[in-house]
């Protein structure tokens, strides 16, 4: 009897000692920051594919953040510049940690040109948290 009783408190032995064994990256520490919602934003109206046609000498437009912002804020750049003109866009930064709706609009257009309009939406805690959308505009 006692043999088998120092057999049954053997087994509740190891049972007990291998459950309560920490499984790998469990328990203590610092857990791992969140991870950054990746940055995503509409353009309204919505341009779609097709040349966009202002009849006022500048077109106006919002950007609107379709995703979570991030706890930093976000910078919003954009540019409007010649279609024919293949230099780098000299932009324009609105930045804000708050809000996600931006009322912007172009340069002025001179008639007859077309122009291409360049907004760059990029989390200000991660550059590489990044989105660029382009569109067409013409003045009529």
């Amino acid at each position: 009897m006692k043999k088998e009783l120092g057999y049954i408190f053997l087994i509740a032995t190891s049972v007990a000692i291998f459950s309560c064994k920490k499984t790998p990256g469990g328990g203590g520490g610092t857990p791992p920051p969140p991870t950054e919602e990746t940055v995503a934003f509409s353009i309204e109206p919505d341009p779609g594919s097709s040349t966009v046609t202002s009849t006022t000498s500048t077109y106006p437009y919002t950007v609107k953040l379709t995703s979570k912002i991030p706890t930093t804020g976000i910078h919003v750049d954009h540019a409007t510049q010649l279609d024919t003109d293949n230099s780098a866009p000299s932009f324009t930064r609105v930045s804000s940690t708050s809000t996600t709706s931006y009322s912007l609009s172009t340069a002025t257009l001179d008639p007859g040109k077309l122009y291409k309009v360049t907004v760059v939406v990029t989390s200000q805690k991660t550059a590489t948290n990044t989105l660029t959308k382009t569109f067409r505009v013409a003045k009529k």
